[in-house]
């Protein structure tokens, strides 16, 4: 909140100013029966501070508004490699009309970051009458610098937020590698070309010195995904707050998809929109 500015008033024209309201008080004449109460006027006296607007969510000393940046992207992001996987929109395929689309959250043209080994992976399943099984697969590059599948599993479809950890038992992502990874909504087993398919990528970086500051005075999830957020570090952002049951973690998590939204780029229009229509559907 930014405070208000006042300009003092040059001394020369206080005695006018003083002269003035005398001549205002020496004429008024209160009627009979009424209470006149002379008051000592500072004509120098500051106006008391302005109350803070209403609508900012005070947590633990922090205000989060509806401006605020809950995701700063790295200055110095790797465009990915793979191709830019989108299709499944809230007309046709297989799920129908849908009132959201079928939408995985990452940066959709750069190389999205987490400080995990094991990370955690977010998508969101629109509300369907008819399910199809749903395959999660993660791709690293082999010898010859082509991806091929380290972990796949098949997932029951459940509409909303879905959150997804690499077991313990997959080998430890390693630093400065591009890994892909995809969810991919069977239509038909049989004819692959009708499965609905989204990937991005994503990669491990070593954790910076001001997070373990930040994540030491965090108490709920909305201040470490700010946390996390500030540093560019997305997947471990949106993990925090992806299945939000409070405001605050509700409000976090719709400020993390607006920042999302806002760096898709612009020929990808759609899902940008996309995004956007998810974070307005479950801010509450």
């Amino acid at each position: 909140m930014f405070a208000p500015k006042f300009i003092s008033a040059p001394l020369k024209a206080i005695p006018t100013l003083t002269i003035s309201l005398m001549l205002m008080l020496s004429s008024a004449h209160p009627t009979q029966g009424s209470n006149f109460v002379q008051a000592d006027v500072d004509l120098n006296e500051r106006p008391a501070a302005l109350e803070p607007p209403s609508g900012l969510n005070h947590e633990q000393g922090n205000l989060i508004t509806e401006t605020e940046t809950f995701f700063r992207p790295p200055s110095n992001p790797k465009p990915r490699s793979g191709p830019r996987t989108t299709t499944g929109t809230r007309q046709g395929g297989c799920l129908g009309n849908t009132e959201t689309a079928f939408t995985i959250f990452g940066p959709d043209a750069v190389i999205g970051r987490t400080v995990s080994t094991h990370p955690e992976f977010v998508w969101h399943l629109p509300a369907s009458e008819t399910t199809f099984p749903v395959i999660f697969r993660l791709l690293a590059p082999n010898e010859s610098g082509i991806p091929e599948p380290i972990h796949v599993t098949e997932l029951s479809y459940t509409s909303g937020f879905i959150k997804y950890q690499l077991p313990a038992n997959v080998q430890a992502l390693a630093p400065g590698i591009e890994y892909r990874w995809q969810v991919i909504i069977e239509c038909n087993p049989n004819y692959p070309s009708q499965a609905l398919v989204q990937e991005r990528s994503l990669e491990v970086v070593s954790s910076p010195a001001s997070l373990s500051q930040a994540l030491a005075t965090a108490t709920t999830d909305s201040q470490r995904a700010l946390a996390y957020g500030n540093q560019g570090l997305w997947y471990d952002a949106i993990a925090q707050v992806a299945q939000a049951t409070t405001a605050d973690g509700k409000q976090t998590r719709s400020g993390l998809l607006r920042d999302l939204a806002a760096l898709v780029a612009p020929d990808q229009e759609q899902l940008s929109q996309n995004i956007i229509e998810i974070a307005e559907a479950t801010a509450n």
